[in-house]
């Protein structure tokens, strides 16, 4: 009997040794098999194959519309908080102030934030998280109205900072709640992939959105926006039909995270290639404006005005994000689709070196449609490697600690990005934006290799 079959049976509640009284029997009317069940579980097993098969539990679809949609909204504001920032400092250093505001406050809470995900309700947690975060938007839209203030750059990095205090406590429970929307644990790495697929189909749509807001009615109305899609995902995370949630009885303390990463090789190496990756690859997209107002720049021509090439450049920060964002979508359905059959370590450690090198190729375009085919194929590797590594430590993490060790992870990554984007930003500020991408991908590119040299002595591991 196949796994699939096997593992569909046991889902149904049918037991393998009913079948082999019916094959020895030879007559299937002979004996007291449930057909129906039986259909069901040949249904299952042919699912699990599917690029879809985590659709088929409710909960994960009202989750999946639910955040298509408000994650849609965030990818507004971001567009449009990064424009503002640059349109009223016209300098890349703050484009990295920005970003590095919200380094802080994640590292402090965040490791906390996985713990409350191992014990407490998570869809709870997201609900508030959710909530919080929606009045954040509608205070940076107030702000950019400017009815009381005149915003200022300082404003946005304050409101950053206090978004990265939530984001603490909500990432990790996002993360661990995809375990609870599931019933089927082999569902998992679809689940992931879909949810990565999701997430960059939103990357699609909320850029191009952005971009046709920004350039008819202003930033602030992509804050508006961005607030009242966040009612969305809260309407999915409360019709969602989930069992009571019963916390992990145990006495393990909140560094215990740590504590198993470290004493786990194959994850620990995932996180270091995680952290070097937010650190040195992710923020690239810190720079998109300076990059928008560049091609802008050429595009027009030097005799276009000031306020000309500002318009424009709402318009190409818009198209790099959307082409970025469809790479990526098009690398999730690619795993969603694949994902099972590709060994883990390739598509970890395959994506993360091939995501430098698109980069490098980013960094020496020298044409905008050059630039815009290369962040395609950066966003396709990005994903692939993102996906592959956020799958990889999920399955290796024990129930009870899975909380606290997504915790490390998403500190990790979210943490050391603004870090990395304020490092990028002084070093365009310092030198050039295309001289600061290649310096970062090319590290980034070195210390890969590097951790791809150390699994590969490891021969004490088994190919996943």
């Amino acid at each position: 009997m196949s796994k699939d079959l096997r593992s569909g049976l046991e889902d149904t509640g049918l037991e393998e040794t009913t079948l082999q009284e019916t094959a020895s029997n030879g007559r299937m009317t002979s004996l007291p098999v449930d057909t129906v069940r039986l259909e069901e579980a040949a249904r299952r097993a042919r699912a699990r194959h599917s690029a879809f098969y985590a659709l088929s539990f409710r909960n994960f679809r009202l989750y999946f519309v639910g955040q298509l949609i408000s994650v849609a909204g965030t990818w507004m504001q971001t567009v449009a908080q990064q424009w503002l920032v640059y349109d009223l400092t016209k300098s890349a250093a703050w484009l990295g102030i920005v970003s590095g505001a919200s380094a802080i406050p994640y590292v402090l809470f965040a490791v906390w934030g996985g713990q409350i995900a191992d014990r407490y309700s998570r869809r709870a947690t997201l609900v508030w998280t959710q909530t919080v975060m929606m009045l954040l938007a509608f205070v940076l839209a107030v702000l950019d109205e400017r009815w009381w203030i005149p915003i200022q750059p300082w404003h946005i990095a304050v409101l950053s900072a206090i978004s990265s205090v939530v984001n603490a406590f909500n990432m990790p429970a996002q993360q661990a709640f995809v375990t609870d929307m599931v019933d089927d644990r082999d569902a998992l790495g679809n689940a992931i992939a879909l949810n990565s697929l999701r997430f960059n189909l939103a990357r699609f749509i909320g850029p191009i959105l952005a971009g046709a807001v920004l350039a008819k009615v202003g930033a602030a109305m992509c804050f508006w926006l961005n607030g009242l899609s966040f009612i969305a995902v809260i309407i999915s995370l409360l019709m969602m039909r989930l069992p009571p949630f019963k916390p992990h009885e145990d006495s393990q303390p909140v560094w215990e995270g740590f504590h198993y990463i470290w004493k786990t090789p194959s994850v620990l190496r995932v996180i270091a290639l995680i952290g070097i990756g937010s650190l040195l690859a992710w923020p690239v997209s810190t720079l998109y404006p300076v990059f928008a107002t560049n091609f802008a720049q050429a595009i027009l021509g030097k005799a276009a005005t000031a306020a000309r090439v500002s318009s424009y450049s709402a318009v190409t920060l818009s198209q790099i994000m959307a082409v970025n964002g469809i790479g990526a979508a098009l690398g999730g359905l690619a795993l969603a689709a694949l994902g099972e059959r590709i060994p883990r370590r390739v598509s970890v450690y395959g994506g993360a070196l091939l995501f430098c090198v698109a980069l490098i190729l980013f960094s020496s375009a020298s044409a905008y449609w050059m630039a815009l085919g290369v962040l395609l194929l950066s966003g396709f590797f990005m994903i692939v490697f993102a996906i592959s590594s956020n799958t990889k430590v999920q399955e290796d993490a024990p129930d009870a600690l899975r909380g606290r060790v997504m915790a490390v992870y998403s500190l990790v990554f979210n943490g050391l990005f603004p870090i990395g984007g304020l490092e990028i930003g002084f070093l365009a500020e310092h030198l050039n934006a295309d001289l600061a991408v290649c310096i970062n991908a090319s590290v980034c590119l070195v210390l890969g290799l590097g951790l791809l040299t150390w699994m590969l002595m490891d021969r004490r591991q088994p190919v996943r």
